[in-house]
């Protein structure tokens, strides 16, 4: 390898690790956050009927601002310098982001359990300021990639757009919305906006660096790439405003659901599921992230949720996004975290875990939400709060898996930790 390529050196590589773990610091209080709205009589909680869709959206905001995009600031900051030899990002940038990003969401938690309504409203405001702040702050050294990739004739796959121009655009529309939330249907344009149009177009990028760039399975066309994503965000983007239309009566209900499945349906179709399944069935099986994998399955999932009739809502403003983000954005988004952290071991792909108890884990959650929309109500009285336990065991199960496999990794593991990942040459190839 060293003959062929040259070996970078970031003096940032490594900082996925502090990213990581505010990120699974930061889902402690959210946790406690979601008992408190659960266990509690106050004019929002989940036991009233009024506020339902503003608590949605300020709890999707926490996770897709705030703890759950902290791993792929992360993962950013680790390996965009690297792979790409660049000197955009720096420590400033990383640190400004990690600050800015725990104090946003303790605002905004801190507002939750203020237990007064308006008090929350303007502490949740100033939250997702901040939130923005920090996610608009990597949009210049990533964009500064994007330039320097072009001037100097490196293949980046104009991957750094994405920080650089998908975030801190529907960041800013998703703040717009919750500032000018009184518009009729402004608020459920933001909430789908930041579910399906950010975080349904991160999780299909990470996919298919994963199984295109990383492991070299050639499951999209390099040609036939950004042709992908711009298809999933045409998509979403009608989606969201069926939903504004919708909203303001000028479409049905059932235009809504099925322009909600498209992009689903098309993330999984596009990412070629059938020769996937022959590099990860049989004898002649490869090696890969089974999170992401399983994430990519998700997505055939949550589309057929999406227009099965009558399907059941429970307490969810919208089951499908939550099973998304529950299932498919944060199984990718992990399963990408945890493979870069392997990478750095420089541990062999093919002696790595498969993380069963990880998909189990969720799967458990999973399955609470399809029982809630199947109305399936074996548990009698005690029903509803089966399935919130189901769900608060599957997110804390998995979290304690991950902070297992970093401290074990990094303090307890006879491997040596390297700068430089292993294989970084397939994402610049």
């Amino acid at each position: 390898m060293a003959g062929r390529f040259k070996v970078p050196f970031s003096g940032l590589s490594g900082s996925y690790i502090p990213h990581f773990a505010s990120s699974m610091i930061m889902t402690v209080p959210f946790m406690l956050t979601v008992t408190w709205l659960s266990a509690t009589e106050s004019a929002y909680s989940f036991r009233q009927d009024d506020y339902r869709l503003e608590i949605a959206f300020i709890l999707t905001a926490l996770i897709s601002f705030g703890w759950l995009m902290s791993m792929v600031v992360g993962i950013v900051f680790d390996l965009f310098p690297i792979t790409h030899d660049s000197e955009a990002y720096t420590h400033t940038h990383s640190n400004q982001y990690l600050l800015v990003n725990i104090i946003g969401q303790t605002l905004i938690m801190g507002g939750i359990f203020s237990n007064n309504l308006s008090l929350m409203f303007e502490m949740v405001t100033i939250g997702l300021v901040l939130l923005s702040w920090g996610l608009i702050s990597i949009a210049w050294p990533s964009w500064k990639l994007h330039i320097d990739s072009k001037e100097k004739d490196i293949n980046c796959g104009n991957v750094a757009l994405v920080p650089a121009l998908l975030i801190p655009v529907s960041v800013l529309v998703v703040l717009g919305c919750w500032i000018f939330r009184q518009k009729s249907g402004l608020l459920e344009f933001g909430y789908s906006f930041n579910v399906v149009v950010m975080m349904g177009t991160i999780a299909l990028s990470l996919i298919l660096a994963h199984f295109n760039r990383r492991l070299s399975w050639d499951l999209v066309k390099f040609t036939d790439f950004r042709p992908v994503v711009a298809i999933y965000l045409v998509l979403a983007l009608v989606h969201c405003f069926s939903v504004l239309l919708y909203e303001r009566g000028q479409v049905t209900e059932n235009i809504a659901n099925v322009s909600q499945s498209l992009p689903f349906l098309w993330a999984f179709i596009s990412t070629r599921p059938i020769k996937m399944l022959r590099n990860i069935m049989g004898k002649n099986s490869k090696p890969h992230s089974t999170l992401i994998g399983q994430g990519q399955l998700y997505f055939l999932v949550v589309g057929i949720m999406s227009i099965i009739p009558e399907f059941d809502e429970g307490k969810f403003v919208n089951i499908s996004y939550v099973t998304l983000i529950f299932s498919t954005v944060m199984l990718t988004i992990w399963g990408s975290g945890i493979y870069l952290h392997k990478d750095h071991l420089h541990q062999s792909i093919h002696s790595r875990s498969k993380l069963y108890k990880m998909l189990i884990f969720n799967f458990i959650g999973v399955t609470s939400l399809l029982m809630i929309g199947f109305k399936v109500t074996i548990f009698g009285d005690n029903t509803d709060l089966v399935y919130y336990l189901m769900r608060n065991f599957a997110l804390f199960s998995m979290l304690a898996y991950m902070l297992i496999i970093l401290f074990r990794d990094l303090f307890l593991s006879m491997d040596t930790w390297h700068r430089v990942p292993m294989h970084f040459e397939r994402y610049t190839s």
